[in-house]
């Protein structure tokens, strides 16, 4: 082939009328050698596109690409440049089940039971095959089966088999809210699962938040949004556990140490599935402070529990945590536990002694309460009612009286303890039994 100077006539070859077009970069050459001596007898004026037979091997068409140039006549001498080739399409990739028919079609679709694992073998649109949910194809020899041995119907989307099992029609049940949509027996429960009350069709979306106080493990049973129960911890900053029927009847005769650990392993669960690079606006889990605690015990079971108590309570909470540790190794929920008591403990040091100063001063009014009954004769109740706690910044003393003296201790109308207060100069209140 010549080589193309800057004056070369530019020329382009289209071979797609051609039958047997060349197949490396020497046939091209010696198809060139062919073409040359013709094209130099010919006039690019007549026409840009000239056609050449070439017998049984077809046509090739010759496009010049600028014939106002082209030097008039063309010699021997006369240089040309290719400037491209149109050559005739080719099946890449062709299908398996036509190529079987003796057919050469198009397969934009792969198919993992034909070919190789290395080379998925080729499917035409009219031999794909496509189940309901996914865009996963395969011939019809190669129909995916269900694992009870039928050809399967649909694949499932469910939380365990992530399109990636497919489900004959007896293994397939419908979602809930559209009818297009199948899971397979086991995803569609873990998808929508039963709530725990008899009875109830809802679907269990909230688990129960409570953990054995000795290994941590979760209930885990199920609740619709109608029979979820919360026990109320954290205040109206984050909702509060969530508690099955059973386990949220059983913290009224809970023992204190059991409703502390109840409160810590479910707020550690909290916290460790909360933890991680992604914060935004997820707010994170922290125990309740002492004081709260307090009065958590004062709602679930009646029990008045004074700071120190609660302290102790979680002090020897964080020993038995370190000691299982260990003895077992560091587990996630134990070392979320421990991480957790260790950032409340300042503000246990703090909540305690706040405490220990405003029963000091609760304390002193508490006297002046005695003194002014028994200065009015009511000896009796002096002796029968006890210190409960003082609100220092409310100004409320809180007192503990015997069932069978709160009339005497009230008064009609509630004229004695009305007049009790205006003489201490505190709310006086009664702690509730």
């Amino acid at each position: 082939m010549t080589t193309a100077p800057s004056a070369a006539v530019p020329v382009m070859l289209d071979l797609r009328a051609h039958l047997r077009p060349p197949a490396s970069p020497d046939g091209y050459v010696e198809m060139w050698n062919r073409l040359e001596p013709v094209l130099v007898t010919l006039d690019p004026r007549s026409g840009p596109r000239i056609c050449l037979d070439m017998a049984e091997e077809g046509t090739v068409t010759v496009l010049f690409l600028s014939p106002a140039t082209a030097p008039v006549p063309f010699s021997a001498n006369t240089p040309f440049a290719v400037r491209g080739i149109l050559e005739p399409p080719r099946v890449r990739y062709s299908c398996a089940t036509c190529r079987r028919e003796g057919a050469t079609t198009y397969a934009p679709f792969t198919c993992t039971g034909c070919g190789s694992d290395e080379r998925p073998g080729r499917v035409c649109d009219a031999h794909a095959v496509f189940l309901d949910g996914s865009l996963r194809t395969s011939c019809a020899e190669h129909v995916p089966v269900c694992r009870c041995g039928r050809t399967a119907r649909a694949w499932c989307g469910g939380p365990r088999c992530r399109s990636g099992r497919a489900w004959c029609s007896d293994h397939l049940v419908r979602h809930r809210g559209d009818a297009s949509v199948e899971y397979c027996l086991e995803c569609h429960e873990e998808r929508f699962p039963a709530c725990e009350r008899s009875g109830c069709t809802g679907t269990g979306l909230t688990r129960c938040e409570h953990r054995d106080p000795n290994d941590g493990k979760p209930c885990d049973r199920r609740m619709c949004a109608e029979h979820v129960t919360r026990w109320r911890i954290y205040g109206d900053r984050s909702p509060g556990l969530a508690l099955c029927a059973r386990h949220h009847g059983g913290l009224r005769t809970a023992s204190p140490d059991t409703l502390v650990a109840l409160i810590l392993m479910g707020t550690a669960a909290r916290a460790q599935s909360r933890r991680g690079s992604r914060q935004g606006s997820r707010r994170s889990a922290f125990l309740p402070r002492i004081g709260i605690v307090r009065h958590i015990f004062i709602n679930t079971c009646n029990r008045v529990l004074d700071m120190g108590t609660l302290d102790s309570l979680f002090v020897q909470l964080q020993r038995d945590l370190q000691h299982r540790k260990a003895v077992a190794g560091g587990r996630g929920l134990t070392e979320a536990a421990l991480r957790l008591l260790d950032q409340h403990a300042a503000s246990r040091r703090e909540d305690v002694q706040r405490f220990r100063d405003s029963h000091t001063e609760g304390k002193e009014h508490f006297a002046r309460l005695r003194a002014l009954l028994q200065q009015s004769g009511k000896y009796e109740l002096a002796d029968a009612i006890t210190f409960a706690d003082y609100r220092p910044k409310s100004g409320i003393l809180f007192v503990r009286v015997p069932q069978e003296m709160r009339s005497r201790f009230i008064g009609s109308g509630g004229a004695v303890v009305k007049d009790l207060r205006a003489r201490l100069g505190v709310n006086i209140q009664l702690e509730r039994e």
